[in-house]
């Protein structure tokens, strides 16, 4: 475990943090690595954006002028999380 760890943080040393907005991208390599980071990347998106991953979402009805601002932070985070997951 301490050299997974000692891994990322080499990893991350070298890691480019500019371009924040864009998840990781997973090369075929050092999956557990990958793991953390991607976990880290969707927490920087927002704790919905990791909610929206690990609980099921169910799609809002009606028109999005009538949605609560609950259900609509809800429907961003699920959108944000698809974006991330397709992008690795």
């Amino acid at each position: 475990m301490l050299f997974v760890c000692a891994l990322i943080l080499v990893s991350l040393a070298s890691h480019d943090f500019s371009n924040i907005k864009s998840p990781p991208k997973f090369d075929g390599l050092n999956y557990p690595i990958l793991k953390v980071k991607m976990n880290l990347f969707l927490k920087f998106l927002g704790v919905r954006v990791v909610k929206a991953i690990t609980k099921e979402f169910v799609e809002p009805h009606g028109d999005k002028d009538t949605w609560s601002k609950a259900t609509a932070k809800n429907y961003e985070a699920n959108t944000k999380a698809q974006y991330a997951l397709t992008q690795v």
